[in-house]
């Protein structure tokens, strides 16, 4: 599998690209070939028709795909692997981090979203977080990034609880499109 990281739709629309990573499939080099990115430059790149898969953002701070990409992704068979499906954990933090660092935006759109959930027990709500994500239609996959070990374990357990309950999925989805900015796209 080969994941193409973040090319603008500007670089696809040009063609080389695309033309390369497909050359690299026909010539038995690669069996997928996959677009990494989000926004209009991710669904760009699944209308193309070129790519197996998506690697996309979507979590709780961060739905745009859902409503974007994910159906039509669906529609052409790509599998569709989600990055940043915790959000980063940005509630974690009680008063705003760094403007610089990556979880900021996410942590000023949670800000406005208030989901009660996150006021609890921090691995529960990150266990409603990374359901969440997986319940979406069309996800098959999330990348879940962490430099402690334990996390695996944990992220396991709180996964053996299935997807979200119908009602509790929709209410997150609706908070987000009662709340929700035009400039909240998905994060690069």
């Amino acid at each position: 599998m080969i994941h193409l990281h973040s090319c603008s739709e500007e670089v696809l629309r040009q063609g080389d690209v695309i033309d390369v990573l497909k050359r690299a499939k026909e010539q038995g080099k690669t069996r997928f070939i996959g677009y990494s990115g989000d926004h209009t430059n991710a669904l760009y790149a699944v209308r193309t028709g070129a790519f197996d898969s998506l690697m996309t953002s979507l979590n709780i701070a961060d739905q745009e795909a859902a409503d974007l990409t994910l159906k039509e992704a669906a529609e052409r068979g790509m599998g569709v692997v989600i990055k940043r499906p915790v959000a980063n954990v940005a509630w974690r933090h009680a008063q705003a981090p760094d403007p610089k660092a990556y979880e900021y935006p996410y942590w000023q759109r949670l800000q406005k979203l208030k989901y009660d959930f996150l006021e609890g027990d921090l691995e529960e709500s990150v266990g409603k977080a990374l359901r969440f994500a997986l319940s979406t239609p069309g996800v098959h996959s999330a990348i879940v990034g962490t430099a402690n070990p334990d996390r695996w374990t944990t992220n396991a357990r709180l996964l053996a609880k299935g997807a979200l309950p119908a009602a509790e999925y929709e209410a997150i989805r609706e908070r987000w499109r009662s709340v929700a900015e035009a400039d909240w796209i998905g994060l690069e």
